[in-house]
């Protein structure tokens, strides 16, 4: 059975934390393929925003950081889960924020210009992927279809303006 609020709207700017994978047996489990690296996001009691759904509520949660299997309040059978599979869950950018401590958000990064320090650009930023323990920048040239992986570690990325852009 879906499950429907109208307590808060569902915005594309709001931040995704993972998206719905397969079901996982019989009972409306879902793995979950985790796009935020705020592991008590995935947690018993958690609200999450699940696009075309409206909010959704963690009931259980086992498995690993990695992927969690995760059944939400009202899904509780294979078709259920089945409805849910592919959609993205979100949570609101402030809480996103909240939840970051004074990280950026990979939300924020995208589109950004990356210049080296003289102010040469190098293109920007289209994407951002975990590797290992450090997330990385891809940049995609404006003039070509190259892209330059940066790690985002301070001695790579010296400043970031989100305001400018």
């Amino acid at each position: 059975m879906e499950q429907r609020s109208t307590s808060r709207s569902i915005s594309a700017e709001d931040p995704i934390v993972g998206v719905v994978g397969a079901p996982h047996g019989v009972r409306g489990e879902v793995k979950v393929q985790p796009r935020t690296d705020v592991a008590e996001r995935f947690r018993k009691g958690s609200r999450l925003s699940c696009d075309g759904i409206g909010e959704l509520v963690i009931a259980s949660v086992r498995g690993t950081a990695e992927v969690p299997i995760v059944r939400f309040e009202g899904h509780s059978t294979r078709t259920d889960a089945e409805r849910i599979r592919g959609r993205t869950l979100r949570v609101s950018r402030a809480e996103a924020r909240r939840a970051a401590k004074g990280a950026h958000l990979w939300a924020d990064l995208l589109g950004l210009r990356a210049e080296t320090p003289d102010g040469r650009s190098l293109g920007t930023v289209s994407e951002v992927i975990r590797a290992g323990e450090t997330d990385v920048l891809v940049v995609r040239a404006e003039s070509s279809r190259e892209e330059l992986l940066l790690p985002a570690i301070a001695s790579v990325v010296r400043e970031v303006d989100v305001a400018g852009g």
